[in-house]
């Protein structure tokens, strides 16, 4: 029992401070640039420590976050501009009187379309931490990399997905702790995407 609550401890403790990390790092960059560098840090800072809490420092972090900053903008808002067009093409679509099966098979296509644009992004945080990718080269592998697991980008849908109802009904909790697990997450569940391309790019 002692054993399982430090567990839990830890976790939870490095949840905060990762969290806390985010905040800083986003509001540094003026929150619209600073979300995704302080994304990209916190994925760095997590395959280099994992949940050895002891050693995330923000010295660290900042040096991270200078060099994580022009290109994961690239990579964050092309997928979001990407992703609010497409949103909005769903937002219409339901919008239309009489609704066919035809709009039906549409909009399910645009929600598929949507999904797969966010764990495309998903992949590139987990990737732009072992490769230094080329914004060309970082799109195309964040593509491909949804399709090396399935299960995997599976896993990570659908704890997001548990993630933001789990914030709903306990929003401070996702504010302070959950933004930092998140981010852990993803990381885990996508190793077996990164350990594909891994494999792949070694044996060119």
């Amino acid at each position: 029992m002692g054993r399982f609550l430090d567990f839990v401890f830890n976790r939870f403790f490095l949840g905060m401070i990762a969290t806390a990390f985010f905040w800083l790092l986003t509001l540094v960059g003026g929150i619209i640039l600073g979300l995704a560098p302080a994304s990209a840090t916190l994925m760095s800072l997590y395959a280099e420590h994992g949940y050895s809490f002891w050693e995330y420092s923000l010295k660290e972090a900042w040096s991270l976050y200078k060099q994580n900053f022009v290109s994961s903008n690239l990579i964050f808002y092309s997928f979001l501009g990407v992703g609010l067009v497409l949103t909005y093409g769903l937002y219409l679509l339901v919008q239309l009187p009489h609704q066919t099966i035809v709009h039906l098979i549409a909009t399910l296509l645009n929600v598929l379309v949507v999904a797969l644009i966010f764990l495309a992004y998903t992949v590139s945080l987990k990737l732009q931490v072992y490769f230094a990718l080329s914004y060309r080269n970082s799109l195309k592998l964040s593509l491909i990399g949804i399709f090396m697991s399935l299960a995997a980008v599976a896993k990570v849908l659908l704890g997001t997905v548990l993630l933001v109802a789990i914030g709903y009904y306990m929003p401070a909790l996702l504010f302070f702790v959950g933004i930092g697990m998140w981010h852990f997450f993803i990381s885990d569940m996508l190793e077996p995407v990164y350990e594909i391309i891994h494999e792949k790019l070694a044996t060119k």
